[in-house]
């Protein structure tokens, strides 16, 4: 198990990816690194891009509300953009 941390101090959430901006508890260093969306809300373990000490870091995860608001663009996008094809098809 990886004795190091490595703090989440920001993060964003697109629509394939979580950005995340990360400081080494051992250099001290910010670093932004990008994990798959699958991997919201699980702890993973990989190597400081800056001194390249083995450790850890808890990915972020969207609440209920992201989550539903997120749905609810997603699916306002799809009613637009089927819309507007079927008016360019007929």
């Amino acid at each position: 198990m990886a004795s190091t941390i490595f703090r989440v101090q920001s993060h964003k959430f697109s629509q394939d990816n979580i950005h995340t901006t990360l400081v080494c508890s051992k250099c001290d260093e910010v670093f932004s690194k990008e994990f798959p969306l699958a991997l919201e809300g699980q702890t993973i373990e990989f190597k400081c891009p800056v001194c390249g000490v083995p450790g850890e870091a808890d990915i972020p995860y969207k609440s209920a509300e992201e989550r539903e608001e997120f749905e609810e663009d997603f699916e306002e996008t799809e009613e637009e953009e089927g819309g507007e094809d079927f008016e360019e098809e007929y």
